[in-house]
């Protein structure tokens, strides 16, 4: 069985942020009077039980995890774990699919255009 794919794994990363008023805070918690650090604490936990509406974001990258070699089936099966809803497509247009997101070097936006058919 050869190897003809690469598999390339990243994570992506983004910075968040999130802008509350002190006011609305205290509201949250309105039988104690929080000190400027524990109003610190509560934003934390505000946003960790995402009960604030995210202020801005910015992608930072992704970063590369790990690569592996694989076989077209092997691929294949891959493909329809991690995409499984276009589980549906035949076999030629996975394959086709993946052999068109590289061209002349350069990465291309295709699933938007497969998706469409």
């Amino acid at each position: 069985m050869t190897k003809d794919y690469v598999v390339v794994t990243t994570i992506s990363s983004f910075r968040h942020r999130y802008v509350m008023h002190k006011d609305d805070l205290r509201k949250m918690n309105g039988n104690v009077e929080p000190s400027d650090a524990e109003l610190g604490e509560w934003a934390i936990d505000t946003v960790t039980c995402e009960e604030c509406d995210g202020f801005s974001q910015e992608h930072m990258g992704e970063m590369p995890l790990d690569t592996y070699e694989c076989s077209e089936d092997e691929m294949l099966t891959l493909f329809d774990r991690d995409n499984d809803y276009l589980k549906g497509w035949e076999r030629d247009q996975k394959i086709k699919w993946v052999r068109d997101t590289v061209k002349n070097g350069e990465v291309v936006e295709v699933i938007s255009n497969e998706l469409e058919k």
